[in-house]
This record gives structure tokens, sequence and C-alpha cells, in this order.
């Protein structure tokens, strides 16, 4: 009997592809992003749950991209200050042989720091860029 893929292909680092300032840029080597809101139970009399409040949305990851594709992000920008760079899109881009593309797109984006660091022994530089955005869409 034929075994048969239950899921198909699944997606993998080398289906995606980055989008930053409408170039790709392929010296990322990792990024992670999340949306969290803060839930809580409500109370009245007794002890018992009455309800549930609902917070804000939260934005937040951080990509993870060698030093040098980095240092041409910053060159590139108008005031040579990572830190100073307007809003931006980040776009991730799923696609491939088997897979399902699809497309998710972070607006709004602003790092939230300038980073270097490298250890004794290193082979290659890479730093770990925090990020902020307002909104993720899925397509």
């Amino acid at each position: 009997m034929a075994k048969v893929l239950v899921n198909g292909i699944n997606y993998g680092w080398g289906n995606i592809t980055m989008v930053l300032f409408n170039s790709p840029v392929i010296g990322i080597t990792k990024i992670e992003y999340k949306t969290t809101q803060n839930k809580s139970n409500n109370y009245g009399l007794g002890r018992d749950v009455i309800g549930r409040g609902y917070g804000n949305f939260e934005y937040s990851g951080s990509i993870e991209i060698y030093y040098e594709e980095w240092m041409k992000i910053i060159a590139a920008s108008a005031t040579g200050d990572a830190l100073q760079i307007p809003p931006f899109s980040i776009t991730v881009l799923y696609s491939g042989t088997g897979v399902v593309p699809r497309k998710e797109i972070l607006y709004n984006c602003e790092f939230l720091e300038s980073p270097m660091v490298s250890n004794q022994g290193d082979t290659t530089i890479k730093v770990t860029i925090p990020i902020i955005f307002t909104g993720v869409e899925y397509l």
C-alpha cells in the first residue's frame, strides 16, 4: 500500500522571501513576530467569573540579519540612523513547489535597536533587531 502525504508539503525556510524597502533581503536568517491581546476574567458578586474583558492588541517581533546586510540598510537610510527610518512594511512571501502560496504583511514597522554583538571565534556576525509594528495582514 502506498503511503500518502496527509498534509502535503510543509513550509520551510527555503520557501520564504522577505521584502523590506521594496527589495528582497537575502541576509535575513530569522524572523519572528507575534500578536498578543490582554484578556482577563471579570468578577462581580461572589467568586465566579461573570464576564471577560478584552484589551489592546500588541505587535512585536525581531529579525536576525547578517551585520553586513544591516550596515547596507543603515547606509541607504536618509539619516544614517536605523532608529530614524520612517515606518515601512515587511512582506513575508511563502512560495515554492507543492506549497500553497501566501503572503503576510507587517505594517508600519520600525526598528527599536541598532545592536552589534560578536564573540571570539565567530565566523559570521549576525545581529537581532527588535521591531514594532501596527498590524499584520494574512493573505
